[in-house]
């Protein structure tokens, strides 16, 4: 992160660091591959995609509804923007109207879910996201959240400057990954307006970076496409009063409600809210997305998440509250809530944590403890439960929640703590608990752990007759791999390019 922001590689959450990190940025992933594990002169990333054709339509087919920007003005922005990389490349963009075939580029001003499954998230957040080069539908479309103020050429914290962010995007449309070149529009980190749209020339780097893909430009004059000038921009709105609305947690504070592997990703709950943390490591945003507008049709009336899990048979995803749970397919819902019953749980009883274990292939549902465990392959719950918590040596009791990373580890989380169980034992790792900001959340190491819970010492009970127990016809099989995005969107997972994110 250190490198692509451009400050010193020490490897500590300093001051300048986490100042750097609450600013605005892209969630694409700052991963370079290979490359990027040494020095270069070129600090561009390629992504390995691109367009066939040197000849690209776009078209806007929505506008910003709450933006001071006029629509023609939008539609000057979005063709400056993608001029600044034709320029360069010798790639030609044509405007089409609606009447003519679906474009190569199809921009977008859309709110919450709009059917890609990356919903916005209101205000902040997400700014925007688009998709790499490819032969998919959806290939190199952009969109924008509708609910930030966009503006044009406004100062710093006066709304979000569309140019800038519009000439990002188009970058990963055109298959550029992010740079860690200090003048590059492909920094991950959201810089603010550029200047005049009509006098912007890319940087070096990004020049260098759309070359290596597409080429240089011929050596005769590149001939600008007619258009109208920029009118000069609109005052910026005078900001309404902040709603009431519940408070933000602090998400180096833990305690979550719920902590979740949702194909590949880890879902961290709180009240209202919840954080995404992708495969790589990196937050999606330092700034929670609303459970609601995420989860559409889960009731109004449920205030916390209390567990969550990825149904490993059918990638159905399930989340619990009090007695009951509610069955997702990708985000939205599927029929009426559900008693815990059916999973083996007595009548009015409630969970604490809920995970599939892949080296059996059950699922552990945990209250206080105790734990039952659930046969998905023969839909019921096997017979014997509930049992003592201790199996799992080391283990806190009463958990937050507990999951299974993409390597195959298993984690229990309670308060601000993490324990590791290493893939396929029941006995937490000699270095557990281990706060989970710094690793986890992007928060900075405590400077102490008051609050430290001690390991349990292992139960006399526990020892190997209850552990093959456990992983009984466990032997010899490989658990697949988890998906790392929705069903609905694996064939898209070359195509995602990313978002601007804002804290």
């Amino acid at each position: 992160m250190q490198r692509f922001a451009g400050l010193p590689e020490t490897g500590l959450m300093d001051a300048v660091t986490m100042a750097t990190m609450r600013k605005p940025r892209c969630s694409l992933p700052d991963v370079l591959g290979a490359a990027g594990l040494v020095r270069r002169r070129r600090r561009y990333a390629l992504r390995g995609s691109i367009w066939k054709t040197r000849t690209l339509t776009w078209r806007v087919r929505s506008f910003p509804q709450s933006s001071q920007l006029s629509q023609e003005t939008v539609r000057t922005l979005m063709s400056y923007a993608l001029s600044a990389w034709g320029v360069e490349s010798g790639l030609v963009f044509q405007e089409v109207g609606s009447q003519d075939k679906e474009p190569d580029i199809l921009i977008d001003f859309a709110r919450a879910y709009h059917q890609d499954s990356y919903p916005f998230d209101g205000m902040g957040g997400t700014l925007a996201h688009a998709f790499f080069p490819g032969e998919h539908p959806i290939s190199g479309d952009t969109h924008f959240d509708d609910e930030e103020t966009w503006t044009l050429g406004s100062k710093d914290g006066e709304g979000t400057d569309l140019f800038a962010v519009a000439v990002h995007e188009f970058g990963h449309a055109l298959g550029l990954g992010h740079s860690s070149a200090p003048n590059s529009i492909m920094r991950p980190f959201y810089q603010g307006p550029v200047g005049d749209p009509d006098k912007y020339r890319l940087s070096q780097d990004d020049r260098d970076g759309l070359q290596q893909l597409y080429g240089k430009a011929p050596q005769t004059p590149y001939d600008k496409p007619t258009r109208k000038p920029l009118a000069p921009p609109p005052q910026p709105p005078v900001m309404p009063p902040d709603r009431p609305s519940s408070p933000v947690p602090d998400r180096c504070e833990g305690n979550f409600d719920a902590i979740a592997n949702i194909r590949g990703e880890t879902f961290f709950f709180k009240g209202p809210w919840f954080w995404r943390l992708q495969p790589s490591g990196q937050l999606v945003s330092p700034r929670p997305a609303r459970l609601h507008r995420f989860w559409e049709g889960l009731p109004t009336q449920v205030k916390a998440v209390q567990a969550a899990y990825a149904r490993h048979r059918d990638g159905r995803i399930l989340l619990f509250s009090g007695p009951q749970f509610w069955v997702f397919q990708d985000r939205q819902l599927e029929g009426a809530a559900r008693p815990l019953t059916e999973l083996g749980l007595p009548p009015g009883e409630e969970v604490d944590a809920v995970f599939w274990w892949p080296l059996n292939g059950k699922t552990y549902l945990i209250r206080g403890q105790q734990y039952w465990r659930y046969d998905e392959a023969a839909a019921r719950p096997d017979p014997g439960y509930p049992r003592d918590l201790s199996l799992w040596e080391g283990a806190p009791p009463a958990p937050d929640d507990v999951t299974v990373s993409n390597t195959g580890d298993t984690y229990f989380f309670k308060g601000a703590h993490y324990w590791r169980f290493p893939k396929g034992s029941v006995k937490t790792a000699p270095d557990s608990p281990q706060p989970m900001g710094p690793t986890w959340l992007d928060c900075p190491a405590p400077s102490s752990d008051p609050g430290l819970p001690r390991p349990r010492k292992p139960s006399p009970s526990s020892g190997p007759c209850d552990c093959q127990c456990e992983i009984n016809h466990a032997a010899g099989r490989r658990p697949p791999p988890l998906p790392l995005l929705p069903l609905l969107l694996l064939p898209l997972l070359p195509l995602l390019a990313g978002g601007v994110v804002s804290s």
